[in-house]
């Protein structure tokens, strides 16, 4: 996507919305021939890999700042912030909406839960300064990563850091705002956001009509400056639009760029944007890896961008690493060790697709197990009881019960990597459809398939008056703000293969029982793509087989390799984690890092009584403790450490304790601080290849 003049003239005109001023045509058009043949210094001509000049926008903190509306000041105004009824949304409005999303769906904005103490709070000249929006892309128009570099009005030329933030799971640019982006502006440190190539990407197919770098929607052959267009992709999409009516291409998953391959490296590039735009605003100084900080920071899919990016920084550029429960998956056959207390983790170090699928086929079922069933309020018991069953005829799971079957299916989950901490949150993760939206999604993206090419018929469609259906203009309007990047909220996936024609996944009637079992079918495909052979009594068609060919190929592309080229590194966990299980994750590449990295300075802290989506706490009697807490100060022990030589605490368990309920306020009893000093029994040790947790 090559920003054309008018392109930019339409980003300038977002961006100005959004401040009080903005750079003057000549600014903008500065430097657009790149680096010219690297005539300029390193960091100081254009990155030849931005199409245009980074547009600039000031904030003043009144009328709006980084992190608020300008209705009135601090974080908690942004969470009641809403687009008037019966108006479009100004650019400036879905900006907010999608920060606004971002806090509402990463952490726990309730004020017991910490928010406003512990975290949620911005500092006035934190909040005010200076933005630039750039766009990386390759020329084809369909990689586009969106970079923002945000300079507070406290940055301190003299001292300058910088806090590459990659936005988490498959959100917009702004999608690290509330985790990262919060602490490193109160900071005063430049904040490198990018959208690592995902964002939302959603593509109108009926309408032919996608969102624009602004958020807006519009039409997508009106347009160059859009954030996905699926019509650059191969296939008949003229003849999809007309068998498939109310359908959607998401980025991610049909863009056939397998964007997390590129994570790394769009972290890298936000980076040297960053020291770029430092460069031209203060023309009196030079800002350069030598003489400024740079933390690799952010969570879950982010956390797993900034470790790619610090294996691959080449040119030195990233300082530290601090992140919280990553995304990463671990090189395949690596032999590593992992054991909590004196119990071997057998199948630790399986990659995201592999334990995805997985729970995709066992987590409705285990649901059901009498020690989790009194707590399941989000899985369909009837449509559970009907996958045990299905399950059992496929020689999955056994039993002659419902009992004996969901308790089989919940051992299997721990069996393969799942810890029992986990266990209350099976009901969320699969009742709210993250595990199925994940797993379709991703078999999408490492096959490289274009929407035209459904895999195991999955397909995304719109949730109207019927499903899939006509998203409601206004909402879908909103929706560069208000989505995730993935099927959820106003889209949904799609089983194309229901009897009876396409419908809502999770609420369709499977075409080989005759039931509503959270579509059997679907799930066992799926698992089938992951492991290359037939899943219980099923066998692999050889569609499906060169299918697999193509999911394995896209996950050799984003496996680490756990050289971290001795950087400083924390990493921070959540033993409840039931998206990204500890022994798939954290804990293997721990291991991994210390075979491969010989100058290996990695330190990890679990947190007992923390999970994955601290949004997600408050459904729960047992209502655990925000992990978002610990992702703080371990940003505050690596900003320590780079910037005073502090020591930093020894690889321990953090012994976090739940609240009561929604209603206790959260304090330092729940939330202890990472020792200095870890008693014994705390202390995780960690050896080339291994890794022993205690209980």
């Amino acid at each position: 996507m090559r920003i054309s003049p008018t392109a930019a003239s339409v980003l300038a005109a977002f961006l100005a919305l959004g401040g009080i001023s903005i750079s003057s045509a000549a600014e903008r058009d500065n430097d657009r021939d790149g680096d010219r043949g690297n005539s300029k210094k390193p960091h100081q001509g254009r990155p030849s890999f931005l199409r245009g000049e980074p547009v600039r926008t000031s904030y003043d903190g009144i009328r709006t700042g980084f992190l608020h509306t300008g209705e009135a000041p601090g974080v908690a105004a942004l969470i009641g912030f809403a687009v008037p009824v019966g108006s479009d949304p100004s650019p400036a409005a879905l900006r907010t909406l999608q920060i606004k999303g971002s806090y509402l769906g990463l952490v726990d904005v309730t004020a017991a839960g910490g928010f406003g103490t512990y975290y949620g709070k911005i500092d006035a000249q934190a909040n005010i300064g200076d933005e630039y929006i750039a766009v990386s892309d390759d020329g084809t128009g369909r990689r586009n990563v969106t970079i923002a570099v945000q300079i507070p009005s406290h940055f301190n030329p003299s001292k300058p850091c910088i806090v590459a933030a990659a936005s988490s799971g498959s959100r917009g640019v702004y999608g690290a705002a509330p985790t990262t982006g919060e602490w490193a502006l109160n900071k005063g440190c430049a904040v490198a956001y990018n959208d690592k190539g995902t964002g939302i990407g959603a593509h109108d197919l009926d309408h032919d009509r996608a969102y624009a770098i602004d958020g807006t929607l519009v039409q997508a052959g009106q347009r160059t400056d859009l954030v996905f267009n699926a019509n650059l992709l191969d296939g008949n999409l003229g003849a999809y639009r007309i068998a498939n009516p109310n359908r959607f291409a998401l980025k991610q998953a049909h863009s056939r760029q397998n964007p997390e391959s590129d994570w790394g490296k769009s972290t890298l590039e936000s980076i040297k944007t960053a020291f770029y735009v430092l460069n031209k605003q203060f023309p009196g100084k030079r800002f350069a890896p030598g003489n400024t900080i740079v933390i690799a920071s952010s969570i879950s899919n982010g956390a797993g961008a900034a470790i790619q990016a610090a294996e691959q920084d080449s040119e030195g550029m990233i300082s530290g690493i601090a992140v919280a429960e990553p995304q990463v998956n671990i090189s395949e056959h690596a032999k590593l060790l992992v054991k909590r207390g004196s119990k071997v983790i057998a199948n630790a170090g399986k990659p995201l697709y592999d334990y995805f699928t997985y729970a995709n086929l066992l987590q409705a079922c285990a649901t059901q197990a009498p020690a989790l069933k009194v707590t399941s309020v989000f899985v369909n018991a009837a449509l559970a009881a009907n996958r045990c069953a299905a399950l059992t005829q496929l020689g999955v799971i056994s039993g002659a019960n419902l009992t004996e079957q969901a308790n089989d299916a919940l051992e299997k989950l721990h069996a393969y990597g799942w810890e029992p901490d986990s266990d209350q949150l099976h009901d969320s993760h699969f009742g709210f459809e993250f595990t199925n939206l994940v797993a379709s999604a991703y078999a999408s993206a490492y096959a490289r398939t274009s929407v035209t090419e459904p895999v195991c018929g999955y397909s995304v469609g719109g949730v109207g008056a019927t499903i899939p259906g006509a998203p409601a203009e206004a909402a879908l309007k909103q929706f560069w703000g208000t989505g995730s990047g993935l099927a959820a909220g106003l889209l949904t996936v799609i089983n194309d293969n229901a009897v009876g024609g396409p419908a809502k996944d999770t609420l369709s009637v499977s075409a080989s029982t005759l039931k509503a079992d959270y579509n059997i079918d679907g799930a066992m495909c799926l698992r089938r793509l992951s492991s290359g052979n037939g899943v219980g009594n099923t066998l692999l068609s050889s569609k499906e087989k060169d299918l697999a060919k193509r999911v394995r190929h896209g996950l050799k592309e984003v496996r680490v390799n756990g050289d971290l080229n001795g950087k400083p590194t924390i990493i921070v966990h959540g033993r409840s984690d039931t998206l990204l299980p500890v022994n798939h994750t954290s804990r293997p590449y721990a291991a991994l890092n210390r075979r491969a990295d010989k100058r290996s300075d990695l330190h990890y802290y679990e947190i007992t009584d923390a999970n994955h989506f601290d949004a997600l706490v408050a459904f729960y009697p047992r209502v655990l403790v925000p992990l978002h807490v610990y992702g703080i100060r371990a940003l505050d022990l690596m900003y320590a450490r780079l910037t005073a030589n502090a020591p930093l605490p020894p690889s321990q368990v953090v012994r976090a304790v739940a609240r009561s309920s929604a209603a206790t306020t959260l304090t330092d009893a729940n939330v202890p601080h990472i020792a200095l000093q870890p008693a014994a029994g705390n202390r995780i040790e960690v050896r080339e290849g291994a890794i022993t947790v205690p209980d």
